[in-house]
C-alpha cells in the first residue's frame, strides 16, 4: 500500500512539473519558425496509399512527407514547391498534396535518364547505381494528379541539373526536397536553392542515411555556409530541418517533431 501511495505521489508531481513547464513555454512568445503546430490531428487523405506505386520510399515516408507540407501550410511559410531528383512523383506528390490547395507552383528537376556519375566522395557502393533509378514524366503527372495537384501548377525541367538550374527558377521556396542522391547533385542543388527558401520553410534531404555523397554534402555546404542546421531524422534515411528553427522547446510534450 505505501509503495503505491509513494507511485501515484511521484505521478503526481511528474504531471504538475509537466504542465508547468508547458505554461512556461506558452507564456514565452514564440517566433514564427519555431511556432508550435495547431493541436488538430492532421487526418491523412484516404487516397494516399495509391501513391506507393510512383516512390520506392514507402507508405510511412509518403506519410511523414505528407505531414511536412501541412505543416508548412498551417504554418502559412510563403513560397513553392521545389523537389530535385523526381523519378516517378511519389514524394512530390505527397509534399502538395500536404500543401495542399492554394497558388503554390511545384517545381520538379530530373534528368529521367537516371542517375549521374558518382565521384569518390559518394563512396564506391554508389558506382553501381549509375543510370538507374529511371523515372517518368508520364508517371509523374499521374501522381500529381491522385494528389489533385493542377498540371496547370506544375513546372518540369527535363534533364541534368547543371543545365536546367540555368533556367528560370522559382523566387521563394516553402518546401526543398533533395532526391539527388550523390555529392556533387545535393550541394549544387543547395547552393542554387537554399538562398530561395524563406525563414521556416523545410529542406528535406531524403538520402541523408543511405548516401555518403548526400551526407558529406550536407556537412560541406554548412560549413562553408557557417549555419548548424537543428536536423531532424525519421526513417533510416531521412533528414531534413526548418530554416532558422533553432530549438524545439515549443514542442515539449510531442513525440514526433514537424
Amino acid at each position: 500500500m505505501e509503495a503505491t501511495m509513494r507511485s501515484s505521489l511521484w505521478n503526481g508531481v511528474r504531471k504538475v512539473k509537466h504542465l508547468l513547464r508547458r505554461a512556461r513555454y506558452a507564456v514565452l512568445a514564440p517566433t514564427p519558425v519555431s511556432e508550435a503546430p495547431r493541436q488538430t490531428a492532421v487526418l491523412l487523405p484516404a487516397g494516399l496509399a495509391r501513391l506507393e506505386g510512383y516512390t520506392m520510399s514507402g507508405a510511412r515516408i509518403l506519410e511523414k512527407q505528407y505531414r511536412l507540407g501541412h505543416d508548412v501550410a498551417a504554418r502559412q511559410i510563403p513560397g513553392d514547391l521545389v523537389e530535385c531528383g523526381v523519378c516517378d512523383g511519389g514524394s512530390a506528390a505527397a509534399l502538395a498534396w500536404g500543401l495542399g490547395p492554394g497558388d503554390r507552383r511545384v517545381w520538379l528537376y530530373d534528368s529521367f535518364a537516371g542517375l549521374p556519375p558518382t565521384i569518390e566522395l559518394d563512396g564506391q557502393f554508389a558506382t553501381g547505381y549509375v543510370g538507374a533509378c529511371v523515372g517518368s514524366e508520364a508517371k509523374v503527372r499521374e501522381a500529381l494528379a491522385t494528389a489533385d495537384v493542377p498540371d496547370a501548377s506544375t513546372v518540369v525541367r527535363r534533364g541534368w541539373f547543371q543545365d536546367t538550374f540555368l533556367q528560370p527558377l522559382p523566387e521563394v521556396v516553402c518546401l526543398l526536397h533533395l532526391d539527388c542522391d550523390w555529392y556533387e547533385s545535393v550541394m549544387l542543388s543547395l547552393n542554387t536553392f537554399y538562398d530561395r527558401v524563406s525563414d521556416g520553410g523545410v529542406i528535406l534531404l531524403d538520402d541523408f542515411g543511405h548516401w555518403e555523397g548526400c551526407r558529406e554534402a550536407f556537412y560541406d555546404f554548412v560549413q562553408a555556409r557557417g549555419i548548424k542546421p537543428l536536423l531532424e531524422r525519421f526513417g533510416h534515411t531521412q533528414a531534413f530541418w526548418v530554416k532558422q528553427r533553432t530549438h524545439n522547446r515549443d514542442y515539449s510534450g510531442y513525440w514526433e517533431i514537424p
